[in-house]
């Protein structure tokens, strides 16, 4: 099991309310996807997952496929101070979370157009939020064999994605990829394979790295887990 502090005061449901609105008041976007974000931070367990992980790290946070960059909005809207990088193939999305950036004057925060093999090339805690899925197979396991010997250098990787199981969880989480790529939302050439946990942790495993997974449903109805792997201790 994952255990993490959490050193966050309880907050009240107006002030994480007032917190959330504020946060997708800075996007240039329509009125449904600012309701879509407010949403997402409200609901989405994996913010607060990647926050009790790492809100105490020094290194640098680098978010793969980070889409509208909504992880850094809500790590630095709590408090976290380390740099943090985002990453996404996804242009207009870059775009907006730059701007939104921009405007919130978010200190040590960047987005850039890459793909998600792309890593820098500096120590930093990797951050993976419903990636792996997008990816053809061969390229899931060329990514994962790249974050293995990442975590074996000392970084720490969090993994958070829907995966592969026989269970009602599964089957709407298929059907809502499907409705996700067909409104073109997230395009992607690739066809819909989830892995398994099995699949994702392996190539951690035969690296040698501490590997820890757990469920991480929250609110959803979504098969997602949270798999975190870094060097042993």
């Amino acid at each position: 099991m994952i255990s993490s502090p959490s050193p966050s005061a309880s907050e009240g449901f107006l002030a994480k309310r007032a917190r959330l609105r504020q946060i997708a008041a800075r996007f240039d976007c329509s009125l449904s996807t600012r309701y879509y974000i407010i949403g997402k931070l409200a609901t989405d367990p994996a913010y607060g997952a990647v926050w009790d992980r790492f809100y105490d790290s020094e290194l640098p946070i680098v978010d793969i496929g980070c889409g509208l960059g909504l992880l850094a909005h809500y790590l630095r809207s709590r408090g976290c101070t380390a740099p943090i990088r985002g990453y996404d193939f996804d242009a207009r999305k870059i775009n907006l979370a730059a701007g939104a950036a921009m405007r919130a004057g978010l200190h040590d925060v960047r987005f850039d157009i890459g793909d998600v093999a792309e890593l820098p090339p500096q120590a930093a805690n990797l951050v993976l939020l419903d990636v792996l899925h997008y990816l053809d197979v061969g390229s899931r396991k060329n990514l994962l064999q790249l974050l293995a010997e990442r975590a074996c250098d000392g970084a720490e990787v969090l993994i958070r994605g829907a995966v592969r199981e026989r269970s009602w969880r599964y089957g709407l989480t298929v059907a809502q990829e499907c409705w996700t790529r067909w409104s073109g939302w997230i395009p992607s050439p690739a066809p819909i394979t989830f892995p398994s946990v099995e699949e994702i942790l392996a190539p951690f495993e035969a690296a040698g790295c501490r590997c820890e997974a757990r469920p991480l449903w929250g609110r959803t109805p979504f098969n997602s887990h949270l798999i975190v792997a870094g060097p042993r201790r």
